[in-house]
């Protein structure tokens, strides 16, 4: 049995690699705002939790 991708590679067209790098390129331009963001709030937490008396 072979693997997926070397049966799937003899018919990937030009066509085909556009739409996934414009799929790749907006998934990554949602996808690492969204993590900075859950960062910056998670060290943001930390931070106001950190300076809370005890």
């Amino acid at each position: 049995m072979k693997p997926k991708i070397l049966t799937t590679l003899p018919d990937y067209t030009r066509a085909l690699f556009v739409q996934d790098a414009i799929a790749g390129v907006t998934v990554a331009m949602v996808a690492l705002p969204l993590s900075l963001a859950i960062a910056i709030a998670i060290v943001a937490g930390r931070n106001i939790l950190a300076k809370q008396p005890s």
